[in-house]
């Protein structure tokens, strides 16, 4: 082996470590990478695909799309040109050709903007604890939206009073559904993690548990399907967060895989300036609640995600990050 194959080993390895850190739906990591030369191949892992609650793979594109940002900017912090093609076989079937390619065209000083993302992602964190109540400041709120539109995709906050309640009332809904699904809770309960050495899945230090129903405007997803709760709710009153839609103008799955990479790119952009956030997942599972909460937006777009965002509340402590599975798992070379 050259020094030259060796430099692109490593940089393939350092790049696919920090597409790794992307989240997932319940911590599923279902990637993976092919390195041949200068080009990266991203592939879904179907094996790690949600069947009930994720039975077209929508979920599974917007976590890839989220690896993929991850991969995009390690790339340009690199102070390389990456060119990426979606779908470069033509196929946007799942289980067949590649998600994307990355062929690395030249270099570039490193952009501070995607160094500064690229720093936020070794601690993004999901937090499901309840925000303090102050509202987004202006010049932050402006800056997700900015995020968002820079992976074609849009952003929207959800103000108006009678979205909020529509919004509310669909996600409390699919939440009921869900639960009350036995398919659905053996499901989560099989990603849910206890052994200290698991290497993906949802593990007990980020499970939120409270001795009385959660008061939220917005029911957020309870993972306490196993065991006690890692994390003890203190109920601080009824927790109204700042909720933002994400979506995009159509919905192929190259939509969706923009989509995931919108996603990211807002979630690292909020980390950076110092705000929390959490997926309200459950409206974007069912078809049915999505379609609703498409039309209480006024049908112009395909909602991809519902995002929880707030302030941490004072001297909260930081989260432990998930387990990731190693690079060896994930990558292969041609």
């Amino acid at each position: 082996m050259t020094s030259t194959d060796t430099l692109l080993r490593d940089l393939a390895r350092g790049i696919v470590e920090a597409a790794g850190l992307a989240p997932s739906i319940h911590n599923t990591q279902p990637w993976r990478w092919q390195a041949a030369d200068r080009d990266l191949y991203l592939f879904a892992d179907t094996s790690r695909q949600l069947r009930v609650a994720d039975p077209d793979g929508r979920q599974l594109l917007l976590s890839c799309g989220a690896a993929l940002l991850h991969a995009r900017l390690a790339v340009h912090a690199a102070g390389l040109v990456p060119d990426v093609t979606l779908f470069p076989a033509g196929d946007d079937d799942l289980g067949s050709g590649p998600l994307a390619l990355i062929r690395i065209t030249g270099s570039a000083p490193a952009d501070p903007r995607d160094e500064a993302l690229l720093a936020a992602a070794h601690h993004r964190r999901t937090d499901r604890r309840p925000f303090a109540s102050r509202p987004l400041e202006p010049e932050h709120l402006r800056a997700l939206r900015l995020a968002a539109e820079a992976e074609d995709a849009w952003l929207v906050s959800v103000d108006d009073t009678d979205l909020r309640i529509d919004t509310s009332v669909l996600i409390s809904r699919a939440d009921w559904l869900e639960n009350h699904d036995p398919a659905y809770r053996a499901e989560l309960e099989s990603w849910s993690r206890t052994a200290p050495e698991a290497r993906d899945g949802i593990p007990r230090n980020v499970v939120i548990g409270s001795d009385q129903p959660r008061q939220s405007e917005f029911a957020v997803r309870d993972f306490n399907v196993v065991g006690e709760p890692g994390l003890h709710l203190e109920q601080t009153g009824v927790e109204r967060p700042v909720v933002l839609l994400v979506g995009t103008d159509a919905d192929a799955p190259a939509d969706r895989l923009r989509a995931g990479q919108a996603m990211e790119r807002v979630l690292l952009t909020a980390t950076a300036d110092g705000i929390a956030t959490s997926p309200l997942g459950q409206a974007v599972d069912l078809e049915v609640t999505r379609e609703l909460l498409r039309h209480s937006v006024g049908g112009l777009g395909h909602i991809q995600m519902i995002i929880r965002a707030g302030y941490p509340l004072p001297g909260a402590e930081p989260l432990k990050a998930t387990p990731r599975r190693p690079v060896d798992d994930i990558l292969r070379f041609a």
